[in-house]
């Protein structure tokens, strides 16, 4: 991998670990069902007007893709949105020190969605990598 994937992903780190904060932070004040729909009117009043914004190039680029590409789409919405919601349950009623860690696990469910449904390779390395860093989130949350 290159610097600048390095660069994205630290990025993508630092706002995901500052989002959890936030979330804590919103549960404080606001119920799950509260904040999962706060949020979601939040992202509507940023996000449609870059949409707009966008909107000629992607939709040209959508029309012209694979009509499966929009059951992808509306699939990644639908789980995304759910895992979410599940999370500021659990966020709710648990610490963040422990949710967040036990939360993320979720590249487990990746990394063996790739291998049987995409191909991806799995070698020594990958795995026991995954075990460890599974095996470490167990040890934070104790």
């Amino acid at each position: 991998m290159n610097n600048l994937i390095y660069f994205f992903l630290f990025l993508a780190v630092i706002s995901w670990g500052a989002g959890a904060f936030f979330d804590k932070m919103t549960l404080k004040y606001l119920n799950p069902n509260a904040a999962f729909f706060g949020r979601t009117f939040v992202m509507l009043v940023v996000f449609v007007p870059l949409l707009a914004a966008r909107f000629s190039l992607t939709s040209k680029e959508l029309a012209s893709a694979a009509k499966i590409s929009w059951l992808y789409l509306f699939l990644s919405v639908l789980v995304t949105m759910s895992g979410v919601f599940f999370y500021l349950k659990a966020m709710s009623a648990g610490e963040a020190s422990k949710i967040v860690p036990l939360s993320s696990v979720y590249p487990l469910v990746t990394f063996f969605l790739a291998w049987l449904f995409l191909g991806e390779s799995i070698n020594i390395s990958k795995f026991f990598g995954a075990v460890l860093i599974s095996f470490g989130i167990y040890l934070v949350t104790k």
